[in-house]
């Protein structure tokens, strides 16, 4: 029996992606999973499959931004992650980093512009998925909740400091081929469905290549 490929999901805690999670499932309301406004829920690394869903969905545990959390647990927590995806690399087809909006601008302020030796979390992830030449899509959810101005000066300050880490993020288009060394990224709304469509095209399109 072919083992199916499977999709990685990761990011901080709270960034919504136990909610995309669900929006790409075939029945959303049998995925017994949490998602809900408690930071650090999801703990456990499980695929969730489907038999109609050509793919399994890997939502790796969040962490930052954790209720009441430790800097030990953090750090466990990280480890996992990294031991999985090192062990499990070539089972994925493709990968999700979640942003939420709202935080990019404390995390870039905590890791890149308070404390120059230090790396954003979300730019580690990046480099070290890379390594492992994992096809990259970062999700900028919750756009609905940021203005139309406030938009444009978060997500330049985003792709400006990522230049700094040798990270091209460029805004998806719908040509085909797209240079390895350009990270793209979706804006996007869990809540009201934004780009959702969209989503799931790029999702699929990416695991017919790879099969």
């Amino acid at each position: 029996m072919k083992v199916k490929p499977s999709l990685l999901i990761m990011g901080n805690s709270n960034v919504g992606k136990s909610s995309i999670t669900r929006l790409l499932l075939p029945n959303p309301k049998k995925f017994k999973g949490r998602a809900g406004k408690q930071p650090g829920s999801t703990l456990l690394i499980k695929a969730i499959e489907f038999p109609q869903m050509p793919y399994k969905i890997v939502d790796l545990p969040g962490f930052g931004y954790m209720k009441d959390s430790s800097r030990r647990r953090e750090e466990h927590i990280k480890k996992q992650i990294v031991i999985h995806i090192e062990k499990h690399h070539d089972e994925y087809f493709f990968g999700l980093i979640v942003l939420n909006s709202l935080r990019i601008e404390d995390e870039l302020k905590k890791y890149f512009m308070e404390d120059k030796t230090a790396i954003p979390l979300t730019f580690e992830l990046i480099k070290f998925l890379k390594e492992f030449e994992i096809p990259l899509l970062v999700i900028l959810n919750k756009i609905d909740k940021i203005s139309v101005f406030d938009k444009k000066r978060i997500f330049s300050l985003l792709i400006n400091s990522a230049k700094a880490y040798e990270i091209n993020l460029v805004q998806i288009t719908d040509k085909k081929d797209r240079v390895y060394n350009e990270i793209p990224y979706l804006e996007f709304s869990a809540t009201k469905k934004t780009n959702l469509d969209r989503l799931k095209r790029i999702i699929n399109t990416t695991l017919q290549r790879k099969g």
